[in-house]
């Protein structure tokens, strides 16, 4: 959450030497290598539950051979950072060669993960590894495995294809959401203070203010990692409130790493434009009507606008 306020608050203050000062720090900050947590929920071994019941499995010609000894793994994965991770690896080795594995679909973008080869080392015998095409911030998926006869408790676990995130094992649920040391929460305060101080000082007899209404939206397809921010404020502060000339700013940033191209009337004035890796567009528009937020059609893709999506922004009507 905190660091979502400070995206917000970069477009805002992004005119001058504070929104410089805060960009840099963002920056700084999102360059460094972040630790997500595996979240074990269960590590047990399976036993029967009711007295003259077996754990049995089938083998050939119906016939059922009891299984003495399975141990059953239950894993939460959380993306408690602040990047949106696309493609992503995840690998689980254990100690055992009769091994049942299985992942569901993060529970905000539901994107299938994707089951890939697998090579285990030493002392490992199975390993299980799937490609995760969408992982944005905040979102979480869970992973289930059962083991039979394993050399022992133990698992191994980690993350490919993101440099800058990496997986912490975890053994209980974390008490918040966690994206930095509390050092940095501290030096983050102390950036937003002075932001804010210096913003106020800079915009007390600015004509300009905006600080009406924003909305933000992502889009997250087709190999493409954007941030929508669709803002608008009145022109001139020192008229009466709620009244004209309006002016609306549309902001797009790329989070992935890749190009996107983008096309929409009111984010690129209906022409396609290049939004390079972890760079950003920016389009103003006028009007003597205060906008409203409506559903607008935007195509995007890689190497094309092959892909549309109907996202919020603020825009003009019809009158």
């Amino acid at each position: 959450m905190f660091v979502e306020i400070l995206k917000i608050l970069v477009p805002l203050l992004g005119g001058g030497a504070v929104g410089a000062l805060l960009n840099e720090w963002l920056r700084r900050r999102n360059a460094k290598v972040q630790a997500i947590p595996l979240v074990e929920r269960v590590n047990r071994l399976v036993e029967p539950g009711l007295k003259g019941f077996t754990l049995a499995r089938t083998v050939g010609n119906g016939q059922l051979e009891e299984i003495k000894h399975v141990r059953e793994y239950q894993f939460t994965l959380r993306n408690t950072s602040g990047l949106n991770l696309q493609d992503a690896e995840i690998q689980f080795d254990f100690p055992a060669q009769d091994v049942e594995g299985r992942a569901e679909r993060p529970a905000l973008s539901n994107t299938a993960p994707v089951s890939m080869e697998v090579i285990v080392s030493p002392p490992w015998k199975k390993g299980f590894r799937w490609r995760i095409p969408q992982f944005p911030t905040t979102d979480s998926m869970e992973f289930t495995f059962r083991a039979v006869d394993p050399d022992s408790d133990e698992y191994e676990v980690a993350f490919y294809k993101s440099d800058r995130v990496v997986i912490e094992k975890v053994g209980r649920e974390p008490n918040a959401r966690r994206s930095g040391s509390g050092g940095d929460l501290k030096r983050a305060g102390a950036v937003v203070f002075v932001s804010l101080m210096g913003s106020l000082l800079v915009m007390g007899v600015s004509t300009a203010i905006f600080n009406n209404q924003r909305h933000v939206s992502n889009i997250l397809d087709a190999g493409c990692s954007l941030t929508v921010i669709s803002s608008f404020g009145q022109m001139n502060g020192n008229d009466w409130p709620w009244q004209g000339p309006w002016q609306a700013e549309y902001r797009v940033l790329n989070e992935g790493g890749q190009k996107c191209v983008l096309m929409s009337d009111q984010l690129s004035g209906g022409a396609p434009v290049t939004i390079e890796a972890w760079s950003e567009t920016t389009r103003t528009a006028f009007s003597p009507w205060r906008p409203k937020l409506v559903s607008s059609d935007v195509w995007f893709g890689r190497d094309g606008p092959t892909h549309k999506m109907s996202v919020k922004l603020y825009a003009w009507t019809v009158k």
